[in-house]
């Protein structure tokens, strides 16, 4: 039997309390059983993993779920492995898995690997529009040039790289693995394997050195910004006090007068 799972980034965060969708079979992550060989698996992280539903199907789920999104994005990721039940033992190929039966466990393991994929392709993304809007920072500072530089973008970009930090250590929680191990470690192979086979540990490493780039470029420039503003300001007390002390000394020369 040939069944095939996707999971989709949908939002930023998504409530997880009074979905109901069907059978639940998880608290953490949220899980149901729609039908025979069908499940919705629901991550606090904006995104929903399906199987063995249909386009129209996996729409419908969306709709369900929409009053409990928060920022919806406006373009959604997608990843998906195809799943073959059926065989003496689990294995893993490129974007594949034999299974030997589509257990609640199976189904879990799979879609955290599937969920943190697609998390990281789309911080991949960003954060690799973030970094081309840095690049000319850094060849300025490498340059010694001084030309003009927008602080508030600066902040923005500082902004961003610490809320993807933030996403991705507190609700992604890529280093971590799913509960489900805990419970059933025979498991901890089949898991291995899926997430040598999508790089997880690898892309989230380039990610946090990317995001440090980043943020320590931003920082420095900011850094050098205000420096600049603060020498400017004492430049402008010191031409005070010297017209200050000039305007003295013409009174006194007028008085003597």
């Amino acid at each position: 039997m040939s069944l095939t799972m996707i999971a989709t980034s949908l939002c930023e965060k998504i409530k997880t309390k009074g979905i109901e969708l069907g059978e639940r079979t998880s608290h953490l992550p949220l899980s149901f059983r729609l039908g025979e060989n069908q499940w919705v698996v629901v991550f606090r992280f904006g995104v929903v993993a399906t199987v063995g539903l249909n386009d129209r199907e996996r729409q419908d789920v969306f709709s369900e779920l929409k009053p409990f999104m928060d920022n919806p994005h406006a373009v959604q990721k997608s990843e998906d492995i195809s799943i073959e039940v059926g065989g003496g033992t689990d294995e893993v190929g490129i974007e594949q898995a034999r299974i030997q039966s589509l257990t609640r466990e199976h189904v879990l393991v799979m879609a955290d690997i599937l969920a943190k994929s697609v998390m990281l392709e789309r911080y991949e993304s960003v954060m690799s529009e973030v970094f081309s809007e840095t690049e000319p920072v850094a060849e300025k500072l490498m340059t010694g040039s001084h030309g003009k530089v927008n602080s508030a973008a600066l902040k923005k970009t500082i902004g961003a790289t610490l809320m993807a930090q933030q996403n991705m250590i507190g609700r992604v929680e890529v280093h971590e693995k799913p509960e489900v191990l805990w419970e059933h470690p025979e498991l901890e192979k089949f898991y291995a394997r899926l997430e040598d086979e999508y790089e997880i540990k690898e892309r989230n490493d380039a990610l946090e050195k990317k995001l440090r780039l980043i943020n320590t470029t931003a920082e420095t420039q900011l850094g050098l910004l205000h420096n600049s503003h603060s020498l400017r300001v004492e430049w402008y007390i010191v031409i005070l006090i010297v017209f200050e002390i000039l305007l003295t000394l013409y009174e006194m020369f007028l008085k003597q007068h």
